[in-house]
């Protein structure tokens, strides 16, 4: 802009004349030499700017400048002269004679291969869907269903879960499995309270009676007293029975399923619930007071986590052999599902007719004798020698001494 305002005014602008410091200093003058001034002080622009300003000015491009164009050009060019190199070299292997070439040139052959022929499948309508098996023919449908059925019993093995896992879930903080212990249990704790008031009462009723020293029919009344107090006793173990069955059945500690509270209970049970009452007279204090009932709690539910943690490890150490022939299994179902294309042409050819014949473990046995064969033939010849030694040491001879 400022170039085409001094071409206005047919001014111009040029280097100055001076050779001391300021040498480098530009000066405009008119049409006819007439001095005009010096730029830096006319635009008020330090020499050092002013500097930048041409160096930029000198490295921006002309628009008229075709470097870049041709620059692109020759770049495409070369591009093109590699692509057609790379498809000359392809074509003089695949025209060459086979003994000729070597290894490498043969990996080569064989990926470009592997290649045109995936661009060529991609391209080529789908021939069937397993989704509409009627339009296949009646044997290979066989093959199908017999195919998914083993595949899908396979898998079953390797998802399998322990039934503590589908019943339990996922682990979770000891702090939240006694919270919902206790929130379960939340009518079970006040019906123990109530049971415990309902046992202190009978008793205070008891020894009232047994401190009076006249009172009319007083033999009839203690009976009374005495056998309420015994039904409350009862009552009481009977809901601690409860409590403590459904807690560790809940968490897995006992394979015992709770049996429902009995109310009123029955005669021939009491004295079996006082026997048990008397044996878990400190654990009826635990679970009364409510911060050492959360604490036993807490306690039953690290128990049984590893319980169960142990129970799930064993279970699936035992399953080891399982999965592995579960893995096994579908391998070798993919494998037969799509036959490679390095299987020569007939073994292919066979295990397809196999298959549309519906004979899927004959055709099992045809591809894994095929591999068989062919892990034997890629031994070296160095191992083979080795096998047999193993073998006969595996006979029951006696180990001889150094």
């Amino acid at each position: 802009m400022f170039r085409r305002l001094l071409a206005e005014k047919n001014w111009c602008m040029r280097p100055g004349d001076r050779t001391d410091r300021r040498r480098e200093a530009h000066v405009i003058e008119a049409d006819d030499g007439m001095l005009i001034g010096s730029f830096t002080r006319l635009t008020k622009v330090r020499t050092k700017e002013f500097r930048l300003l041409l160096e930029a000015e000198a490295s921006r491009p002309s628009p008229l400048d075709l470097r870049p164009v041709v620059r692109q050009l020759e770049q495409k060019e070369r591009r093109h002269r590699q692509r057609a190199e790379r498809k000359r070299t392809v074509k003089e292997l695949i025209w060459a004679p086979p003994a000729s070439l070597s290894a490498l040139d043969r990996q080569r052959l064989y990926k470009q291969g592997r290649r045109e022929a995936d661009a060529i499948r991609k391209r080529l309508p789908s021939i069937g869907l397993l989704r509409y098996p009627e339009q296949f023919s009646e044997g290979f449908r066989i093959y199908l269903k017999d195919w998914k059925q083993d595949i899908q019993a396979a898998r079953s093995v390797l998802n399998a879960r322990h039934p503590l896992e589908r019943r339990y879930g996922p682990d979770s903080p000891l702090d939240i499995q006694s919270a919902c212990i206790v929130r379960m249990m939340k009518e079970g704790w006040s019906r123990l309270k109530q049971a415990y008031l309902a046992v202190e009462r009978a008793r205070q009723e008891l020894d009232e009676l047994e401190a009076r020293k006249i009172l009319f029919s007083r033999k009839r009344r203690l009976s009374q007293a005495e056998e309420q107090y015994r039904q409350a006793l009862a009552q009481l173990a009977e809901i601690l029975r409860y409590l403590v069955q459904f807690i560790l059945y809940h968490l897995g500690l006992s394979s015992q399923k709770p049996d429902p509270i009995q109310c009123p209970v029955p005669i021939e049970r009491e004295v079996t619930l006082q026997d048990y009452l008397e044996e878990r007279r400190e654990l009826l204090q635990t679970l009364l007071d409510e911060k050492a009932r959360r604490l036993w709690i807490k306690d039953r539910c690290r128990e049984a986590e590893h319980k169960r943690a142990r129970m799930i490890a064993e279970w699936y150490a035992e399953r080891v052999p399982q999965c592995e022939q579960a893995h096994q299994t579908i391998a070798r179902l993919e494998r037969l599902h799509r036959l490679s294309w390095s299987l020569p042409e007939d073994v292919r050819m066979g295990i397809r007719d196999l298959k549309r014949q519906g004979q899927l473990q004959m055709a099992l046995r045809e591809l894994d004798r095929f591999y068989e064969r062919d892990a034997l033939v890629s031994l070296p010849s160095d191992q083979l020698p080795q096998i047999m030694p193993l073998r006969k040491r595996t006979s029951p001879t006696p180990s001889l001494s150094p």
